[in-house]
């Protein structure tokens, strides 16, 4: 396997993962919550394995590979967070230093792509790392806030009265759907979060694929160079 292809694999791979996070991120009234969860998990996954193989086409040690190398050991923190039997609380903080960590690496592969600053295709790859570590901060931020919040809301006691009145507000949620509350604050910044990683990655999928496109054509005009000396 060249390392061209596993830059290009590794980008794609890791591109489709993001999207797949992101819409297991988004609330819908199609998908259930576990299989949200399971689609966020197999998301993560491909993210960390195409992270893993764009670290590994990278044969020196740089910026860019550090980067991605950070990434993939943040998404297999948020895996760890999503697949083991902690509590609630710990699930949570996991999956928010997870993102954390992501977009620390995010940040030192966005510091890589400007070692070769003459390449075009580097404007891509800034542009992408900035919008993934945007994106991973704004659902760490999120996460922070919802943690509070079920903290908040774990440590106050209820009433009798109260527990009633919560009781019959989940017996409406079923009955009437449109009376289902609103998303939370907290929510809403993971999701957009989400979908900002997303974008995030498919722009440096985008850079991927044009540097290939370089690298071939200059392979095309040497090969063909080389041609024309023979022939002389």
């Amino acid at each position: 396997m060249d390392n061209q292809f596993k830059e290009t694999f590794g980008s794609w791979t890791q591109a489709i993962g993001t999207v797949i996070s992101a819409i297991a991120g988004t609330p819908s009234n199609v998908l259930d919550e576990e299989f949200r969860k399971n689609l966020d998990l197999i998301g993560n996954e491909l993210q960390a394995t195409g992270n893993a193989l764009l670290a590994d086409a990278e044969e020196t040690w740089s910026l860019d590979k550090f980067g991605n190398i950070i990434q993939a050991i943040g998404n297999s923190t948020v895996i760890l967070g999503l697949v083991i039997d902690f509590d609630e609380i710990t699930k949570q903080e996991l999956i928010i230093k997870g993102n954390l960590i992501q977009a620390l690496g995010g940040g030192t592969a966005l510091a890589g792509a400007y070692e070769n600053p003459d390449e075009p295709e580097q404007a891509f790859n800034a542009t992408g790392n900035l919008l993934q570590a945007i994106g991973n901060s704004m659902q760490a931020m999120g996460g922070i806030a919802e943690l509070k919040n079920s903290i908040l809301e774990k440590d106050q006691d209820k009433d009798q009265e109260q527990e009633e009145q919560d009781k019959e507000r989940e017996q409406q949620k079923y009955q009437y759907p449109y009376l289902e509350e609103k998303q939370s604050d907290a929510e809403l910044i993971q999701v957009m979060g989400g979908w900002v990683q997303a974008v995030g990655s498919v722009i440096s999928l985008i850079g991927q694929l044009r540097s290939n496109e370089d690298e071939n054509s200059g392979d095309g005009s040497s090969n063909e160079s080389n041609s024309n000396d023979e022939l002389a």
